[in-house]
């Protein structure tokens, strides 16, 4: 599940991958900076996730296994599972995604289709539960922060491209 918002800053991508191409070191420190940037959502999602114990009984049980380890709720894999993802891509250029399976399931089930399971999961609020409101509550200081950064990136691409 990818939260979404798009801010569009022409040449970004070329100038990452010349940064990436000519200048891996600080192509890294772009990456943890662009991690930075996109903190304040990344928090606030985590925040999102149901407190405590599962958000429904039956998530309690074991439903199956992944890898060979069974899935079952923990708050702390939801929480976990919520990460930055940087590949630029022709759809994305840096993401915010959930990679744990239930924390997936609680945040989106009921998007597409109402379900049983969605319907219960309602009273945690409508699907797009812990990624969504913290992307548009954030969106402001990210855009911020990503401008900041896109300000440096040009600026060491073209310091590179000098010389």
């Amino acid at each position: 599940m990818t939260a979404e918002f798009r801010t569009e800053v022409i040449g970004i991508r070329d100038a990452v991958a010349e940064l990436k191409r000519t200048e891996p070191e600080i192509f890294k420190e772009f990456r943890k900076s662009a991690k930075t940037a996109l903190a304040p959502i990344v928090d606030e999602a985590k925040q999102n996730v149901n407190k405590g114990t599962a958000p429904l009984s039956g998530m309690l049980r074991v439903w199956g296994k992944k890898r060979g380890r069974p899935l079952v709720w923990s708050t702390a894999k939801a929480k976990s599972g919520i990460k930055v993802s940087i590949k630029p891509s022709k759809t994305a250029f840096m993401s915010i995604v959930q990679k744990d399976p239930w924390g997936s399931i609680f945040d989106i089930a009921g998007r597409s289709n109402s379900s049983n399971l969605s319907t219960q999961l309602d009273k945690y609020g409508r699907a797009s539960r812990s990624m969504w409101p913290a992307a548009i509550a954030n969106q402001d200081v990210v855009t911020r922060n990503l401008a900041e950064l896109v300000e440096t990136v040009a600026q060491e691409t073209n310091k590179r491209l000098r010389y």
